[in-house]
């Protein structure tokens, strides 16, 4: 028998753990507002990895081009190419390929359908003399302009390229 009798063993039986119904379901809520509030910033950090990542593939692949022409001696292209296993320089900027004088390909590329890539180089082609200069005209405003249409803040990349083979990325927002 129990010392104290007028306690009820009811009373003496261990408490419940865990959570009710109710702390739950406010759990959850508060939860999900939290989880609204934080998805526009995390697809705009996305937005902006993505950007900073094909940038510093691109300004790879210029220094790629160069440094080849110097080693190899002899003229390097970098051009937008049709397909993603193109052998040859032509088509938008969704694909770009890497050519030696004798057009193999050293190396090539694709952007995500994402983003989009133009650029005011001639004949979207950068080519590079075994000096290691390029054929852009001196004092000449040639880039290569990444961008995204989704995103907020500065969604563009402009990727300016020096006569020789210096890179400076600017950025900036909407894209055109």
């Amino acid at each position: 028998m129990h010392p104290c009798p007028s306690i009820s063993s009811r009373w003496l039986a261990k408490p419940t753990q865990g959570f009710s119904l109710i702390e739950l379901m406010v759990a959850i809520a508060i939860l999900a507002i939290l989880a609204s509030i934080a998805a526009p910033a995390m697809q705009n950090m996305i937005v902006q990895s993505r950007l900073t990542s094909q940038t510093n593939e691109l300004i790879s692949a210029v220094q790629f081009a160069r440094g080849e022409a110097i080693k190899r001696n002899q003229r390097i292209r970098l051009c937008s190419a049709a397909t993603a296993g193109a052998t040859a320089c032509g088509g938008s900027w969704a694909h770009w390929v890497v050519l030696n004088a004798n057009n193999t390909v050293l190396r090539q590329g694709s952007l995500p359908s994402t983003l989009k890539l133009s650029s005011t180089l001639n004949a979207n082609t950068l080519t590079f003399l075994p000096t290691g200069l390029n054929t852009v005209t001196p004092d000449s405003n040639d880039t290569l302009v990444l961008c995204s249409p989704t995103g907020n803040g500065d969604t563009t990349r402009t990727i300016q390229i020096r006569l020789a083979g210096g890179t400076a990325v600017t950025k900036s927002a909407g894209c055109d």
